[in-house]
């Protein structure tokens, strides 16, 4: 695409090639995004204010996210410290931006999610997570909550229970259940919270929500098939699946942000007897968004009925596109039960024809966000790498299945299964990774590629700016870091799989923000 001086184009053609997935790769990839860490942190921790109180901002752009990157990079922080090299010091900038105190501000039916606006959930969950950071983040230290963090918890769950579809949002009706405002995003809030260990007494008081779990399951299930039958009744049944979502009225959505990849990823993070009552609605919706996306060569439409803010081609990004049924299939290949009896060929030629068009339509000229960027296009192939390199067994067993279910092999697919490797996925996200160092605000000098890179409107932001490259940059420190022991320790002839240097990179590996795609391992 050719860059005009009036309008950007929405991507950069690029000349970059698939890095080779070998010890010294790796190992210069690994120490240069240390760096990128390391430098991005004391940037942000220079150019951001501290606040002085909450606001009603949530997680996705304001100061409650940069306070979330920074408590994922203590977490993360065996993985990206360089002998001899004082690394900042993550949690104190993450505390720093967690005001003392109760949020004075309302809870809302449309403002469920932590991730969104107006809720004083985003101040429970920063709340509750740094308590877990003080102690270390260990299983067995079992901290207390303070009585009204659990409250608010429980308050917005008996909301969550009695919405509709829609709800009322900002004067309008919008959707009740993506992970920006919705439902979804507070059911990823509570299965974290469910995956770390408290006090008894914390315990004790926390069991009422847990046990609410699989009636928000159920809720946001039959919320997806009412507008689903909707949908069927207005257009008929071409176009329709199983489960579907509407963010603005009168239209489903499918972007992970605002629709069904994002709901489905975080459903399947819940427990296997929570989600087996809805496995055929799940794997099937799951068939007909790769049906979709293949039609369009990889490409995944914003909304049916059509749905457009003018862009001359289809989105590639998260919020709207292709990424985010990428993570839905990275998440959904990792699942046994599902994958036993619903995977299809379709689902690889869609994470082989969606990555080809994130390859060639990635480098978004707005930058390098988590929502509308670059590595946010790049995470997906981190948490594919991850499925196909550490879970294969489930993938062979799903190919299996489906050949009994149909009485024969998938003959049809065994090109593809040749191509989509672990080293496919990694070799393609550490370039574009790498490469986000060059958009603003990290990169402070005027570029030299011709690749014009927009300032995100909140530059420091988790899901807009420079906080979300440094989470992006941290999980890709995560993967190297136990791709270099395992084939340390392989050649020399030891087993991998219960090293602890291995075991500590693996779980350091937390997932998309927000959104997961690695299950829920108790950091948002």
């Amino acid at each position: 695409m050719t860059v005009t001086e009036s309008k950007p184009p929405q991507y950069y053609d690029h000349t970059l090639t698939p890095l080779p997935v070998d010890a010294t790769s790796l190992a210069e990839a690994l120490q240069e995004l240390r760096v990128a860490v390391r430098n991005g942190s004391e940037m942000i921790q220079a150019n951001e204010p501290i606040p002085e109180k909450w606001n009603v901002g949530g997680m996705f752009l304001h100061f409650q996210g940069v306070a979330l990157a920074f408590l994922r990079l203590d977490y993360q922080s065996s993985v990206l410290g360089d002998k001899g090299i004082t690394s900042p010091d993550y949690r104190d900038f993450a505390l720093q931006r967690i005001p003392s105190g109760f949020p004075d501000f309302p809870l809302l039916p449309s403002r469920l999610s932590p991730a969104g606006s107006f809720s004083p959930l985003t101040a429970v969950s920063l709340r509750i997570f740094s308590t877990l950071a003080k102690v270390d983040w260990k299983l067995d230290a079992k901290p207390s909550l303070p009585q009204e963090d659990i409250t608010c918890l429980q308050d917005a769950l008996t909301m969550a229970l009695q919405n509709e579809p829609l709800v009322v949002h900002d004067d309008k009706k919008a959707g009740a259940d993506d992970i920006l405002y919705g439902r979804a995003g507070l059911l990823w809030l509570l299965i974290n919270i469910r995956a770390r260990r408290f006090s008894s007494e914390t315990e004790d008081a926390l069991a009422p929500i847990f046990a609410a779990i699989p009636s928000l399951v159920r809720v946001i299930i039959e919320a997806g098939r009412q507008s689903a039958n909707e949908y069927m009744e207005r257009h008929g049944p071409e176009g329709a699946q199983p489960l579907m979502y509407p963010w603005l009225e009168g239209h489903n959505f499918f972007g992970a942000v605002h629709g069904s990849t994002g709901i489905l990823t975080v459903l399947l993070a819940c427990q296997p007897k929570e989600l087996k009552p809805y496995l055929v609605d799940i794997g099937s919706t799951i068939t007909e968004l790769c049906k979709l996306s293949n039609l369009q060569d990889g490409h995944l439409p914003m909304a049916r009925p059509p749905f457009s803010y003018g862009q001359t081609s289809e989105f590639v990004q998260l919020c709207h596109g292709a990424p985010g049924l990428l993570i839905l299939l990275a998440a959904a290949l990792k699942n046994e039960h599902l994958t036993r009896d619903f995977w299809t060929p379709e689902w690889d030629e869609t994470i082989y024809l969606a990555s080809q068009r994130i390859w060639e339509e990635g480098l978004l000229s707005k930058g390098a966000s988590l929502c509308h960027g670059i590595s946010g296009n790049t995470w997906p192939w981190l948490l594919l790498y991850n499925t196909f390199e550490y879970h294969s067994t489930i993938r062979n067993g799903a190919r299996r299945g489906y050949a009994e279910r149909n009485g024969a092999p998938t003959s049809s697919s065994e090109d593809l299964n040749e191509k989509l490797t672990p080293d496919f996925f990694l070799s393609r996200a550490l370039p574009f990774m790498l490469h986000s160092r060059e958009t603003r605000p990290y990169n402070t000098v005027p570029p030299t590629s011709g690749k014009e890179y927009s300032m995100p409107d909140q530059p420091y932001s988790l899901f807009n700016g420079l906080a979300g490259n440094l989470c992006a940059w941290a999980e890709t420190c995560a993967v190297i870091q136990a791709e270099l022991r395992k084939m340390e320790l392989s050649e020399k002839g030891d087993a991998f799989e219960d090293d602890s240097i291995f075991q500590k990179a693996i779980h350091s590996q937390l997932g998309f923000p927000l959104l997961g795609g690695n299950g829920a391992v108790g950091l948002l």
